[in-house]
């Protein structure tokens, strides 16, 4: 154990002279005081890591020397010791902080063993203080780059090797597009079209995050979401839906608040489409990098979906109408061929709910 700075409080100047030969050869910094005014006034100067307190000291007794003590040193710890311990006694010490608790005489081998107890506990509390430290930073900063249920199951596998093979799952997934935003770069500041990107992605993750579902990625100018992974949900289609009306709206009030700055900004609109399926969900990528993302027809769709809607119009698959049929008015429904898909698919067009 390294050496650590220990105060020794008993006005019996030989019984704190022996303390302090018996923890000297052990390899700690010892410093007496003598009465329970001038190890205060100690404390208040340097910073001790224990203080081993006589319980009879004159005037200020040693539970009080302790809490005075704890007012300007409150990492310190404290061991108790007494030639005439009571029950009472030690009910009050441990109450008032103390860590241990020692009759008189004190014997060599009981001190040592109580000493470094003490300190022992006390590294396992600083370790533990700051690992909880360092978790906390590393989620937030992969929060930052992640979803928070993404940077949860990272951070719970801990020291684990991170599972690469991931797992098939069948999932609802939101894509939403902006529409015309090339455009709108190229004739903004591109401070601007940050600032105004910023605010769609905080607008985005609010609402995916009242939904209860994920934040996968931001692309450019588009967003990425799923539902139902990897936090399980009861109608995860329902969720999606009902996200995709709020971010409608809160784009619509975006852009009409940005075309205030610029008239530019009516030239752009979103479109989402949404679709369900079996898919991967776990991490892609190479051994230097890794992304924890879905992979699947459904996600193409979705994409193909979003791209292809026109300003303000949200279009669903089939899988997604029959688990919301009872909550949305359908505008359009017909059978197309996406591009990059075999077959021709049935696709809804919905409308946004009236409040």
């Amino acid at each position: 154990m390294q050496s650590r700075k220990i105060l020794v409080i008993d006005d019996e100047v030989m019984v704190a002279d022996v303390s302090r030969s018996i923890l000297t050869l052990a390899g700690h910094q010892v410093v007496c005081a003598y009465s329970g005014e001038q190890a205060v006034k100690l404390a208040m100067a340097s910073r001790f890591d224990l203080a081993i307190i006589d319980a009879m000291l004159p005037g200020m007794n040693g539970i009080e020397t302790f809490e005075a003590i704890n007012l300007s040193c409150p990492h310190m710890k404290g061991i108790l010791v007494s030639g005439d311990l009571t029950k009472a006694m030690v009910i009050e010490a441990m109450a008032k902080g103390f860590s241990r608790v020692l009759a008189k005489p004190l014997l060599s081998g009981d001190l040592l063993r109580a000493v470094q107890g003490v300190l022992a506990e006390s590294d396992l509390r600083e370790e533990n203080i700051s690992l909880k430290k360092q978790i906390l930073k590393m989620r937030t900063l992969f929060e930052r780059y992640m979803a928070p249920e993404v940077a949860a199951i990272l951070l719970n596998r801990q020291n684990r090797k991170l599972d690469v093979a991931g797992e098939v799952q069948e999932i609802t997934v939101l894509f939403a597009d902006i529409h015309n935003f090339t455009y709108l770069v190229q004739h903004l500041q591109l401070q601007d079209s940050q600032k105004f990107l910023t605010e769609f992605y905080d607008l985005v993750a609010d609402v995916i995050s009242l939904r209860q579902g994920t934040l996968d990625k931001f692309i450019g100018d588009a967003v990425l979401a799923i539902f139902g992974a990897p936090v399980s949900q009861d109608s995860p289609n329902q969720s999606a839906v009902l996200a995709a009306f709020e971010i409608q709206k809160g784009f619509e009030a975006l852009r009409a608040r940005w075309a205030l700055k610029s008239e530019l900004f009516m030239q752009i609109g979103l479109g989402i489409g949404i679709s369900r399926g079996d898919m991967y969900l776990g991490n892609v990528g190479s051994g230097r990098r890794l992304d924890y993302t879905v992979v699947g027809a459904d996600v193409n769709i979705a994409h193909r979906l979003a791209s292809d809607t026109v300003t303000g119009q949200i279009l669903i698959t089939e899988s997604v109408y029959s688990d919301v049929v009872g909550m949305i008015a359908v505008q359009e429904k017909k059978t197309r061929l996406l591009r990059g898909l075999e077959k021709k698919i049935r696709i809804y067009s919905i409308i946004p709910l009236v409040e």
